[in-house]
């Protein structure tokens, strides 16, 4: 479970069940102290991390490694309410001592079968509230 606690304006602190600690804001013209992530912005960090993980992971099961590895993440945003993402890039820059298929192999399957935060982004899930 995550659980934000309002400290002030429109921060919050985000904690996890392992007492990890993030701070949640927006920009000063909003409200925000601009202290912190955005909202959507950790939407964009869990997509790259989710994937990330994954391809390292394969990777270094298939005997490559890793010297540095980069993605950077790219959210478009819908310019009406709710301005939702209506495009999100991922770009990788992976340096190492690995087979090129490897690592797109690692990709392929991060993509479209391992990384749980794509698939809830490629399939909308059902939302509850309880208030």
């Amino acid at each position: 479970m995550i659980r934000l606690t309002w400290a002030k304006g429109l921060q919050f602190t985000a904690e996890d069940d392992h007492d990890h600690k993030i701070v949640v804001d927006t920009e000063k013209e909003f409200g925000g102290l601009d202290q912190g992530f955005r909202p959507m912005d950790l939407l964009l960090v869990s997509l790259a991390g989710c994937m990330g993980m994954d391809i390292a992971g394969i990777l270094k099961k298939k005997g490559g490694k890793i010297d540095s590895f980069v993605i950077d993440v790219e959210g478009i945003k819908a310019e009406d309410h709710p301005h939702k993402f209506t495009k999100i890039t991922v770009t990788m820059k992976c340096e190492g001592d690995y087979k090129r298929e490897d690592l797109l192999r690692s990709f392929e399957l991060s993509r479209d079968k391992y990384c749980s935060v794509t698939a809830t982004l490629g399939d909308k899930p059902e939302l509850e509230f309880v208030i």
